[in-house]
């Protein structure tokens, strides 16, 4: 009976109690459901006052539907607080809450369905993160590795609340002349007289567009900045460094180069370059094609050919060379930015391993490759600067590319102007000068005892870069000739990506006429002379577009392929006889023959000796042309050059350039 009293005492105390508990547990999981569901709108991709509102208006419809009353009766005070009129006003709206509240309530909840149903499929913030917009930076190889550092830190900060982002920046880092050739035009060719695609446009180069590009220089965009129908192809640009080109030497060497005066900008680059008659060794310096620092170097020191060092080859760039020899420049001296000379530095140092310089190929410590072997441990010296007269500087723009037969997402364009804006933030602390060429050393994360923060820096130097440019990429010669040979088996037969070999040649030819052409005059010839479609060696002030025009109508005459293989060899020595009347003897002459081989039975070395101050280069559209006898006997014997086009011909084309640019240098 006890027993039985004592369970029925205790029994609404356990019902209260698991009453609360399940309360408890529903009021949990309607708050956990009611905060997901808040996180999933404020991760929608959405405007902010789109999420303020839903957000705001989901907290009022909970308030309304759980505490109606509670909210209703907190009008109670007004009835103090305002005149008997207006709370009856009130109070009218009162009731008809009380008793219409619930259409409020539908409606409310009608329109936050619909607009989360409309909406939240787009975005699926329930699943995995959509694939975000991929943004191309294009930077000269010189200067990629800081910004590929800068973009990494940039996209940090580009987490969404989902743990996701829209866009991300991937920067690829090229050869100086390669990222000009990017940037370039993609439909090729084109009719230079209009501006219209010709009859076929080719692919462009291979990679995806660049949406951006950090150019190491102002007038280098210039150079790029045109197009035929007169709309520029870059955006506004955005100056975001500067660094000053300096010579980068052991200690013992800086003196011997400045003999001992190494105040800045005390020596001129003429005396610097050319060393001093004690010195050990002269200063390396790049080619000018492939690296920005040795093009702007050349345009501050004129003579580009004298003084480079016989350990640069002609594709290399900055930190291709600090890479081979970094480790043995205590018998060195280099040109190169000061930025690049601070990394350098930094890594020699030891002071932050985070930041080796090229890449990592000189660490501290360790022999890098091609250098002789040093103690375990041991670090390399550090460096000195020499900052020669003029304070002649890098000064470095990130603009947008635009293409206009691409639209991207608005998304992809705010984030390339917020990206060009945090460089400005960003690069100093790298060791770059700000865009006015101030140096704050307190910004850099290691301590920088061998920069010069007073060192002079002229930010608003403005060398010829279009000029320099167009007569260092013409290195061929004054005279040039293009032979295209138009005969049936040229028209007939095809080339690996399914052109005839004409069509191949015929773009080859424009190439040359247009961005390789002579530095004085420039001809056509065709196999067929006696049909009067060549173009006479002359002086070309069009850039090249009526003598492309000419080749566009040349391919069309003789497309259908009814002309015979005629003998190669009176071609040749019409052009060789031809170009050797061209010009003075001490000029530089050239014969550039396009075909598949041909017939060049019954030529001689005696033929070509005739003229052998001028060049034969011959770009052959047939696997086998270049194998043709007598033609193998003359190139063994340095009479000619042959090279097989049948596979990428404008890569073969850019191959003989580089040879005979060598040669010449």
């Amino acid at each position: 009976m006890a027993d039985s009293e004592k369970t029925a005492e205790t029994s609404p105390s356990a019902d209260a109690t698991g009453s609360a508990e399940r309360a408890w547990q529903m009021v949990t999981a309607f708050s956990n459901a009611l905060v997901q569901t808040l996180l999933v709108l404020l991760a929608l991709s959405i405007s902010t006052v789109s999420k303020v509102a839903l957000v705001c208006g989901i907290l009022a419809l909970t308030a309304l539907t759980i505490f109606p009353g509670h909210l209703l009766k907190s009008t109670a005070w007004l009835r103090r607080a305002v005149p008997e009129r207006m709370y009856g006003l009130l109070g009218m709206f009162s009731q008809w809450v009380r008793r219409d509240v619930w259409w409020l309530l539908s409606a409310g909840v009608l329109v936050t369905v619909v607009a989360v149903v409309a909406v939240v499929p787009k975005d699926e913030p329930w699943g995995t993160c959509r694939i975000p917009d991929e943004i191309t930076f294009l930077a000269s190889a010189e200067t990629s590795p800081a910004i590929q550092r800068a973009a990494g830190e940039f996209m940090a900060g580009k987490v969404d609340w989902w743990g996701c982002r829209q866009t991300n920046i991937n920067v690829s880092g090229l050869r100086a002349d390669e990222v000009r050739d990017r940037l370039g035009d993609w439909a090729f060719p084109v009719q230079p007289a209009t501006g219209r695609a010709s009859d076929r446009t080719a692919g462009g180069p291979p990679g995806a567009r660049p949406d951006g590009w950090i150019a190491d220089s102002l007038q280098e965009i210039d150079y790029l900045d045109r197009s035929a129908d007169g709309v520029p192809a870059f955006g506004e640009r955005t100056v975001v460094a500067t660094s000053p080109l300096v010579i980068a030497a052991p200690e013992k060497l800086a003196e011997e180069l400045t003999e001992a005066n190494r105040k800045p900008g005390d020596r001129d680059w003429a005396d610097l370059l050319r060393g001093r008659p004690g010195a050990r060794q002269q200063v390396v310096r790049t080619h000018p094609l492939a690296s920005n620092v040795g093009l702007m170097a050349t345009a501050a020191a004129p003579g580009p050919a004298e003084g480079l060092s016989a350990k640069v080859r002609p594709g290399d760039s900055v930190r291709d060379v600090m890479c081979r020899y970094a480790g043995s420049l205590d018998t060195s001296a280099m040109v190169l930015t000061e930025q690049q000379f601070h990394e350098l530095n930094v890594s020699l140092s030891g002071t932050d391993p985070a930041l080796p310089a090229s890449g990592g190929c000189a660490v501290p410590g360790a022999s890098p490759p091609g250098a002789a072997p040093g103690s375990a441990g041991e670090r390399p010296p550090q460096l000195t600067a020499v900052y020669p007269r003029g304070g002649h500087a890098m000064r470095y723009a990130c603009v947008s590319r635009r293409w206009p037969d691409l639209r991207r997402p608005p998304a992809v364009e705010r984030t390339v102007e917020e990206f060009c804006g945090f460089l400005r933030e960003a690069l100093p602390r790298y060791g770059f000068r700000d865009a006015e060429g101030r140096l704050n050393v307190a910004r850099l994360p290691a301590k920088a005892p061998w920069l010069r923060a007073a060192a002079p820096v002229a930010a608003g130097w403005k060398p010829d870069v279009s000029k320099l440019l167009y007569k260092l990429a013409t290195p061929l010669a004054d005279h040039v000739l293009v032979v295209v040979d138009v005969s049936g088996s040229m028209a007939r037969n095809k080339v690996n990506d399914g052109r005839s070999r004409l069509e191949a040649a015929i773009q080859v030819a424009q190439v040359a006429v247009t961005s390789k052409r002579g530095e004085r005059t420039t001809g056509i010839m065709t196999f067929f002379p006696g049909d009067d479609r060549g173009v006479p060696p002359g002086p070309v002030g069009d850039e090249g577009k009526a003598l492309a025009d000419r080749l566009t109508a040349i391919r069309k005459a003789y497309r259908d392929g009814s002309r015979p293989d005629p003998l190669m060899r009176p071609v040749v020595m019409k052009a060789l006889g031809q170009m050797a009347e061209t010009g003075d003897p001490e000029e530089r002459r050239a014969v550039l023959l396009l075909t598949d081989g041909g017939n060049p039975r019954g030529l001689t070395a005696e033929d070509l000796r005739k003229h052998g101050d001028v060049r034969l280069l011959m770009l052959s559209f047939d696997l086998h042309g270049c194998g043709t006898s007598p033609l193998p006997k003359l190139r063994d014997g340095g009479l000619m050059s042959c090279y097989d086009a049948s596979t990428d011909p404008d890569q073969k084309l850019d191959d003989a350039f580089t040879e005979l640019r060598t040669v010449t240098d």
